[in-house]
């Protein structure tokens, strides 16, 4: 007989590092596109007129749902936390 528990909680490991690292991309776009506009572009986080904001707003979006996904693990409190805190940044510092 195969141990079935094993497998289960293997598969609930790996379940939790493929959301881990999907919310880690999408919270590396979000990061990049925010130097970009912090530095280089004269329009805010929240000027949904432009291309960049949408995109950005879309990849924090996405990475809010995967660390959601993964709150149980420890990283994925951290990047929860992370991903707020930097929205409420560009919210009230960016241009």
């Amino acid at each position: 007989m195969v141990d079935n528990s094993y497998e289960k909680q293997h598969l609930k490991k790996v379940r939790t590092f493929i959301y881990i690292t999907i919310a880690l991309i999408f919270l590396m776009i979000f990061i990049f596109i925010s130097i970009f506009l912090l530095f280089f572009s004269m329009s805010g986080i929240l000027d949904i007129a432009y291309f960049l904001p949408k995109l950005a707003i879309f990849s924090f979006l996405i990475s809010i749902v995967f660390s959601v996904l993964a709150i149980k693990n420890l990283f994925g409190k951290i990047l929860l936390v992370l991903n707020i805190f930097l929205m409420l940044f560009m919210i009230f510092f960016g241009p």
